[in-house]
C-alpha cells in the first residue's frame, strides 16, 4: 500500500521501519485487550454478543454495520474448528485478535502517502515514519481499543482511501478509481460515522481540486465523482433494508439537515442566537493547529503544487475543521475527533515538509512523537480494563440459574452492563427509559439488575454509550426498543445506574456485587418508577 515498488534491495529495506511500527502498535492493543481475561471498555461486550448470534443465529443481535462483526465471526469459527476451543471462548480470542492486529495496519496508507510527498521535496523518510508511528501511537488511538473496533478498522479505510484518491487525481485510471470506489465500499460496510468523514473528504477534495484545474478538472473527476455518489447510494439503500437503517438515516439527517443533527444530545439549551460549548474550544483549537498551517501553505503555494496535492491537502484540512468544530454537542465531538486524528496526522506531516530548516523539522518532529507516546504511555501502564470487577464479573455468571427461558427474559441494566448480561445469560436487554406495556406481554420476565460494587471506570468516550446514538436496544434479531436512553455520563465516569424498581418487586439475588430482580407488573409512565434498588 505504500506505494508502487518492488521489494528489493533499498526499497524493501525502506519497509521495514513501518512494518516495525506496525507489529509494536499491534503488540501494544494485545497488552491492553489480553490484560483482563474479558474485554476492556464499556462496549467491550457488544462484539462478543455480535460475534455470537452470527455464529448461532446467522444474523445479527442488534442492527448495525457488518463488516467487524462478520470477521469476528469467521475467525472464532476458524478457532473453534482448528483448536477445538469453545465457541465463547473461541470468539473472545477472535474479537481480542482482529483488534489487536488489523487497526495499526492504517501505518502504511498514511506512510505511503506522506512518502510521496517527502520524495518530491528530498526529505527522505523521516517525516513519513514519524506520521506512521503518530497514527498508531497516540493516545487516541489506544483509546478506541476493544471499545471502538469499528471505528478503528474504518480509520484504516479511510487512510487507504485519502492515498488512493491522491493517486487518482494525480494519474486518473480505471484501476485507481475502482480502488476509491472500493475503499468506500468497505466504509459503508463498516462504521457511519466514518463513511460521514469520508464524504466530506471526497467532496471537498473535488470542489478544491476543480478550482485549481477549471474545466478540465471538471472532466476528470465527474465520472469518478458520479460513481462514488452511485456507491455511496447504493452502500446506504443495502444497509437501510438489510442491516441498520437508524444509522443511515441519521448519516442523511447529518448532511440535509446539519443544525438539527448538530443539537442532538446538547445538555444544555443553546441560548438565543447562537453560542457553543466553551469546553468544545480547547480541543478544537488543538486541531486547527495541527491543520491550519498545512492549509495555508498548500494553497499559498498552489499554483507551484501538483493539483492532486493542493486538493487532497486542503480537502483533508477542512474535513479536520468541519469535524473539529465546537458546535458539536460533547457526545458527537468525542467520536468526531477520533475520527478526524488520522487526516489531521496527514496535514500536518506536509506542513513539516515544508519547513526548510532540518533542525527546526526534526525538533517539532521529535516533540510531536514524544508528546504522543506520553500521552499513550499511562492506558499502557494502567493496562486493560473491563466494565466490571472479576468478582462481579463472576456473581454475574451465577445469575443463570434465575433466568429458565433465557430467550423469553428481557433484563435491564446501565449501560455497558447490559453487553456483558446479554453475553453470559444470553437474554434481550434494555435500558428502564427504553421499556413499552407490551414488553410484559412479549416476554416470560422483565428484570432489573443492579450494580451494587465492582462497576470500574474503564476509559472511554463519553464515558461509554450504546452502538446506536440515541437508542437502546434488545440483544435478539430484529427486536429493539425504541425509545431513547438517558445522556451517556460525562467523559471519564461510570455509566450510572438508571434502573429504579417500585415496591413489591420480587428479590431473586440480592449478592455483594448485584442485586436482581423481578418486575411483575408495566411500570407506570413508561420507565418511570418511585424508587431505585436498594432503596
Amino acid at each position: 500500500m505504500p506505494g508502487r515498488t518492488n521489494c528489493n534491495g533499498n526499497s524493501c529495506r525502506r519497509l521495514l521501519p513501518v512494518l516495525g511500527i506496525t507489529v509494536v502498535a499491534a503488540a501494544a492493543r494485545a497488552w491492553l485487550l489480553f490484560d483482563t481475561p474479558y474485554m476492556p471498555g464499556v462496549n467491550g461486550a457488544y462484539y462478543l454478543v455480535q460475534a455470537r448470534s452470527l455464529l448461532e443465529r446467522g444474523a445479527l443481535g442488534i442492527p448495525d454495520m457488518p463488516l467487524v462483526f462478520y470477521l469476528h465471526a469467521a475467525l472464532a469459527w476458524g478457532i473453534a474448528g482448528i483448536s477445538g476451543m469453545a465457541q465463547a471462548d473461541a470468539i473472545v480470542w477472535s474479537v481480542k485478535l482482529c483488534d489487536a492486529v488489523l487497526p495499526p495496519l492504517v501505518a502504511w496508507p498514511v506512510f505511503g502517502l506522506v512518502r510521496q510527498w517527502a520524495a518530491v521535496r528530498g526529505r527522505g523518510d523521516a517525516v513519513p515514519l514519524a506520521a506512521a508511528a503518530l497514527a498508531c501511537f497516540a493516545w487516541p488511538w489506544f483509546r478506541m481499543v476493544g471499545e471502538l473496533q469499528k471505528n478503528s478498522l474504518a480509520l484504516v479505510w479511510f487512510a487507504a482511501l485519502a492515498l488512493l484518491l491522491h493517486r487518482w487525481l494525480g494519474a486518473p485510471t480505471p484501476r485507481r478509481g475502482a480502488a476509491v470506489l472500493g475503499c468506500l465500499l468497505l466504509l459503508g460496510l463498516t462504521h457511519v460515522g466514518v463513511l460521514g468523514a469520508a464524504v466530506v473528504l471526497l467532496a471537498s477534495t473535488t470542489l478544491v481540486f476543480t478550482s485549481v484545474k477549471g474545466v478540465a478538472g471538471w472532466r476528470q473527476v465527474l465520472p469518478g465523482m458520479g460513481a462514488a455518489g452511485l456507491l455511496v447510494v447504493l452502500v446506504g439503500t443495502l444497509v437501510l433494508w438489510k442491516f441498520d437503517p437508524a444509522r443511515i438515516h441519521r448519516l442523511i439527517t447529518a448532511f440535509t439537515n446539519p443544525a438539527a443533527f448538530s443539537a442532538e444530545g446538547k445538555q444544555m439549551p443553546v441560548p438565543p442566537g447562537g453560542g457553543m460549548d466553551v469546553l468544545r474550544w480547547l480541543p478544537a483549537l488543538a486541531f486547527a493547529v495541527a491543520v491550519v498551517p498545512g492549509l495555508c501553505v498548500v494553497w499559498r503555494r498552489r499554483k507551484g503544487q501538483p493539483a492532486a496535492d493542493v486538493a487532497l491537502v486542503a480537502g483533508a484540512a477542512l474535513t479536520v475543521l468541519a469535524l473539529t468544530g465546537p458546535w458539536w454537542s460533547t457526545d458527537k465531538a468525542v467520536r468526531f475527533d477520533l475520527i478526524a486524528f488520522v487526516p489531521a496526522v496527514m496535514v500536518l506531516a506536509f506542513a513539516l515538509l515544508h519547513l526548510t530548516s532540518g533542525w527546526l523539522r526534526g525538533g517539532i518532529v521529535g516533540a510531536v512523537l514524544v508528546g504522543a507516546i506520553g500521552s499513550a504511555t499511562p492506558m499502557l501502564e494502567r493496562g486493560g480494563s473491563a466494565i466490571l470487577s472479576r468478582a462481579a464479573m463472576m456473581e454475574l455468571q451465577s445469575l443463570a440459574t434465575h433466568v429458565q427461558r433465557p430467550e423469553r427474559a428481557l433484563i435491564c441494566a446501565s449501560h455497558g452492563v447490559e453487553w456483558w448480561t446479554a453475553w453470559w445469560l444470553h437474554t434481550r436487554i434494555a435500558q428502564a427509559s427504553a421499556l413499552k406495556a407490551d414488553d410484559w406481554q412479549r416476554y416470560d420476565a422483565v428484570l432489573f439488575l443492579e450494580i451494587k460494587s465492582g462497576l470500574q471506570a474503564p476509559p472511554g468516550p463519553g464515558g461509554g454509550r450504546p452502538p446506536g446514538p440515541g437508542r437502546a436496544e434488545t440483544s435478539g434479531p430484529g427486536q429493539r426498543l425504541p425509545k431513547a436512553l438517558p445522556p451517556p455520563a460525562s467523559m471519564g465516569a461510570a455509566p450510572s445506574m438508571s434502573a429504579p424498581v417500585p415496591p413489591g418487586a420480587e428479590m431473586l439475588h440480592d449478592g455483594p456485587c448485584i442485586t436482581l430482580v423481578r418486575i411483575g407488573v408495566p411500570l407506570a409512565g413508561g420507565g418511570v418508577v418511585s424508587r431505585p434498588i436498594g432503596s
